[in-house]
C-alpha cells in the first residue's frame, strides 16, 4: 500500500511538478489563525467579458450587414420585405383610461353599498 502511495506521489510530481506533501506558499494565516489562499483570476469582470463578447457581436452583425445588404436582427418575408418585429405588454396605453374608468365603477358600486344611494343621483333636497 505505501509503495503504490509513493507511485501516485511520483506520478503527480512529474505532471505537475510539485510534490504533494509540500507546504502550499500561498496559505496565510489571520489573526485567529484562520488559513486563507489567495486565488489569482483573469483580472478581467465577468461584466467585461460579456461587454466584449456584445461590441464582437455587434462587428460581426455589421460586417454581415455590409456583405449581405440586410440587417441580421430584421426579418426578411419570401418577396425580401423587410419586417420588424416589436414586442410589448399587448396593451396599449389607451387601455389605462379603461382600466380606470372600472376602478371609478367599482368605487361607485361600494358608496351605494354604504350608503344606499348612488354618487351621481341629483339630491333634489338640495339647492343651489
Amino acid at each position: 500500500l505505501e509503495q503504490k502511495l509513493a507511485e501516485v506521489k511520483q506520478l503527480y510530481k512529474q505532471k505537475y511538478g510539485e510534490e504533494v506533501d509540500q507546504e502550499d506558499t500561498d496559505v496565510q494565516y489571520d489573526a485567529d489563525g484562520t488559513p486563507w489562499i489567495q486565488i489569482s483570476g483573469t483580472g478581467v469582470a465577468t461584466d467585461l467579458r460579456v461587454e466584449r463578447l456584445e461590441q464582437l457581436l455587434s462587428t460581426v452583425k455589421d460586417l454581415y450587414s455590409e456583405k449581405y445588404g440586410r440587417d441580421v436582427d430584421t426579418e426578411y418575408d419570401a418577396d425580401g420585405t423587410p419586417w420588424k418585429v416589436t414586442e410589448g405588454t399587448g396593451v396599449p396605453r389607451d387601455c389605462r383610461v379603461e382600466r380606470l374608468e372600472q376602478k371609478l365603477a367599482e368605487v361607485k358600486q361600494l358608496y351605494k353599498q354604504k350608503y344606499g344611494e348612488e354618487v351621481d343621483q341629483e339630491d333634489t333636497d338640495v339647492q343651489y
